[in-house]
C-alpha cells in the first residue's frame, strides 16, 4: 500500500484531514519511482495506491500508474473521482490498469453530499459512466470498478439502497469500511447502544447483495463488528503487506497506518525496510502473538482472511 499524497480537493466531514493540527505531505515522483522499481524486482503482486489524500490531485499520477504496470504488478487505486478527465480514463483503460475504487458514501446526493460535499455524487456517477463507455469502446475488461462506502451514523440506513444503486450502475463489488473515530467527526460516530439495530441493517444489506449478485464484505463486518473485536488467531500482516504513507514512513499494516502507530522509520529502500531488523522483530512478535492494542481494530476483512490462512497452516502442519 502506497500513499501518493495527503492533499485533497475535497474536505469530507469524516476524513482524518479535518483533525486538529493535521499536517500533510507528498512524496516526490523520484521516490515513488524508486520504490515501485524495487517492488517489481521483489515480485510484489499488488500495489494499492491509497492513503490520506486524492491521488488525481497529482499531475503525474498517470505516470506513476504506468510504472506499476511496467514493473509487472497489478494496480488498484482509490479516488473521489472528481478530478478525473476523459483523457485520463482513456489512458487508464489503455494501460490495462486493474481496478478503480470509487469513494461514494450514499445512494443519493442528499446522503453522499452531506458527507463528501455538494455535487460529488453526480461527479462520481459521471466518472463511472465515462469508464464504462471507454471500456466498451475498447472491448476491454480493464479496469474493474468497485464502490467504497464508509459506514457512519448518517448513512447506515442507506446501505440497502446503496447496494441496489451499485447493481443499477452495473458495479458488482462494494467495499464497506468501518469509521475511524476522530475528535473531528463525532457527528458520524455509530452508537454502541444501538448495536442490534445496526446488525439488523447490515444483515438486510447482505441479503440484498446476495439477491442482486453484488459482492460485498458485509459478512466479516457482521461477524467481527464495527468496533473493537478479538485479534486474528494469527497476524500475517508483516509477511503479507506494507504501508508507506505520504511522509515516506513505513508501517506494518493499514490499521496501524490509519491510527499512525508503530512506525518503522523513513523509507530509503523498500528492500532495507522489508528485510530489515525492525520488520524481523515485528515478525517475531507476531509469531508469539504479542499484539498491539490497536489490533483490536483490525479491519474485519483482514481478520477473516488471516483466520482462514491460520486454519490452512494448522491443517498443513498436522499433515507433516
Amino acid at each position: 500500500m502506497l500513499s501518493p499524497t495527503d492533499y485533497c480537493n475535497l474536505n469530507c466531514k469524516i476524513c482524518w484531514r479535518r483533525r486538529k493540527n493535521a499536517t500533510f505531505a507528498q512524496p516526490s515522483f523520484e521516490f515513488l519511482s524508486k520504490i515501485l522499481k524495487e517492488a517489481g524486482e521483489m515480485k510484489v503482486e499488488i500495489v494499492d495506491l491509497t492513503g490520506g489524500g486524492e491521488p488525481f490531485i497529482r499531475k503525474d499520477i498517470i505516470q506513476i500508474m504506468r510504472l506499476v504496470k511496467r514493473y509487472g504488478m497489478k494496480g488498484t487505486i482509490t479516488t473521489n473521482s472528481t478530478l478525473i478527465k476523459k483523457y485520463d480514463v482513456e489512458k487508464i483503460v489503455e494501460m490495462k490498469w486493474d481496478e478503480i475504487k470509487f469513494s461514494l458514501d450514499g445512494s443519493s446526493p442528499k446522503v453522499n453530499d452531506y458527507i463528501r460535499g455538494k455535487g460529488t455524487f453526480n461527479k462520481v456517477l459521471k466518472c463511472i459512466k465515462m469508464f464504462q463507455e471507454v471500456k466498451k469502446k475498447n472491448s476491454s475488461p480493464y479496469p474493474s470498478l468497485r464502490l467504497c462506502f464508509t459506514i457512519t451514523k448518517t448513512n447506515l440506513t442507506d446501505i440497502p439502497k446503496y447496494i441496489k444503486l451499485a447493481k443499477k450502475l452495473r458495479i458488482n463489488d462494494i467495499s464497506f469500511s468501518t469509521l475511524f473515530e476522530w475528535e473531528s467527526n463525532k457527528e458520524f460516530w455509530l452508537e454502541k447502544n444501538k448495536k442490534k439495530g445496526l446488525i439488523k441493517i447490515l444483515k438486510k444489506g447482505l441479503e440484498i447483495s446476495k439477491k442482486e449478485g453484488v459482492k460485498t464484505n458485509l459478512e466479516p463486518i457482521i461477524k467481527f463488528g464495527i468496533w473493537e473485536h478479538p485479534e486474528p488467531k494469527f497476524c500475517f500482516a508483516p509477511w503479507y503487506m506494507l504501508f508507506i504513507n505520504a511522509r515516506r514512513e513505513a508501517m506494518m499494516c493499514c490499521t496501524l497506518a490509519s491510527l499512525y502507530q508503530n512506525k518503522l522509520g523513513k523509507v530509503k529502500s523498500l528492500k532495507e525496510i522489508w528485510f530489515g531488523k525492525k520488520m524481523e522483530m515485528l515478525r517475531e512478535r507476531m509469531k508469539k502473538k504479542i499484539f498491539f492494542k490497536e489490533c483490536k481494530r483490525c479491519l474485519p476483512d483482514f481478520t477473516q482472511l488471516f483466520n482462514e490462512l491460520y486454519v490452512k497452516v494448522e491443517r498443513w502442519n498436522l499433515k507433516k
